[in-house]
């Protein structure tokens, strides 16, 4: 029987969970007889190009644990966009270690680089199985009803609301303006109103980039919260934009400039921190957790580490029954059944390239509420519990 090797690539930003995936694919493809070695690309596909792999068969069941609950991305991520030269060397380098099936892990970008990969392939006439295993904070890929990592980055901005506020209503420093990863989508920026139990409860505002900004409504509507209340806590997406595109804010910095077409994006809520201050008279802080709140192992949901292993685990399965060229699809949670997962193979093609917004009958007008409860049902199993807080002492002995 010919070897059946096994390579795995991890690419684009890193989750809390995505290791726990890489753990599982790993664990699985060790308890497969017809797997003999289980490879590595170092950088992703840039790795895989230069030959740059690590063979992962003989880690032990301590090993996996340990990676099992680790943040970040062990095998080293990139955003490698490979030349047709450094295709022919992937392809060399798999010839080599006789590898017949390769699992790519990653968000959109990386299931269209597993799709062109597939098509390259074609033209070499060289036989691989593929199959993608989703991965993302942004929740953007259109395919899946969820991305592994998003709800514990969910859940790090939801708790992380609820923590802001009871330092905010604290002192004499009236407002903050908290800023979230997602880039063009706003499903963590969302994901704060979870911390919301009663009116006057942070969030106040909140901007997704699915709705345009308007400079003059956000200051009045920031002007008479802190009138009625006392104080506020806004939550703007590091992507929100005006209605004809442009960025509320943008990097200017050369070294910040973009990176096959995507930019380093990020400052908007120090931007807006000044604009509050000069055109507000209102002290005004900012706060960017920016990359701690995609990493944060302490935050890190239930739920969100049972899809992680399980599309880790039934992408081996699936590449072993004979499928290629598709991705895991996590399927809706069912609502009698909150534990029971269920998942459909879907074409790369359709996952790949297709970005997911939150849907329209999910968004309120009303930018004070943000989102319906529609959006909450679905969000809420996701992240798990959160920690809440009892009101001021104030409060008590009224």
């Amino acid at each position: 029987m010919p070897e059946e090797n096994l390579l795995i690539v991890q690419g684009g930003g890193p989750t809390a969970v995505f290791n726990a995936s890489l753990a599982s694919i790993i664990q699985e493809a060790m308890s497969q007889p017809r797997i003999s070695q289980i490879f590595g690309a170092r950088s992703g596909m840039k790795g895989l190009s230069t030959g740059d792999l690590i063979e992962l068969t003989n880690l032990t069941p301590a090993h996996l644990v340990a990676l099992r609950n680790s943040p970040g991305a062990s095998l080293s991520s990139s955003r490698f966009k490979p030349t047709e030269e450094d295709l022919e060397h992937c392809v060399e380098h798999l010839r080599q270690r006789k590898v017949r099936h390769l699992i790519f892990m990653g968000g959109n970008g990386t299931m269209r680089g597993a799709q062109l990969f597939r098509e390259f392939c074609n033209k070499l006439n060289f036989e691989i199985q593929i199959i993608g295993v989703p991965k993302t904070i942004d929740n953007d890929i259109a395919a899946t009803d969820r991305c592994p990592g998003f709800a514990s980055a969910a859940r790090f901005v939801a708790q992380s609301t609820l923590d802001l506020a009871m330092d905010i209503r604290s002192l004499p420093q009236p407002v903050s303006i908290f800023e979230t990863l997602g880039r063009d989508v706003g499903w963590l920026a969302a994901a704060s109103t979870l911390a919301k139990q009663d009116a006057g409860d942070a969030p106040h505002l909140v901007y997704l980039p699915e709705v345009p900004f308007v400079r003059d409504t956000f200051l009045s509507n920031l002007d008479n919260t802190v009138r009625r209340i006392g104080w506020a806590v806004v939550i703007v997406s590091e992507g929100t934009s005006y209605a004809d595109g442009t960025p509320v804010f943008e990097q200017k910095i050369a070294s910040h400039g973009a990176t096959h077409n995507r930019p380093l994006i990020g400052g908007v809520a120090q931007y807006l921190s000044g604009v509050v201050s000069e055109s507000l008279g209102i002290r005004c802080r900012s706060e960017k957790p920016g990359l701690i709140g995609r990493s944060c192992a302490s935050q890190v949901s239930p739920q969100d580490l049972e899809d992680a292993e399980l599309v880790g685990r039934e992408g081996v399965r699936a590449l072993l029954a004979g499928k290629t060229d598709q991705m895991l699809a996590l399927l809706p949670i069912p609502i009698d059944n909150l534990h029971h997962q269920k998942f459909e193979l879907v074409p790369l093609t359709k996952a790949a390239g297709h970005s997911r917004t939150i849907p329209p009958e999910w968004i309120e007008e009303d930018q004070t509420l943000a989102v319906t409860d529609s959006f909450h049902s679905y969000l809420r199993p996701l992240v798990g519990d959160l920690r809440y807080y009892p009101p001021p002492l104030s409060a008590w002995t009224q």
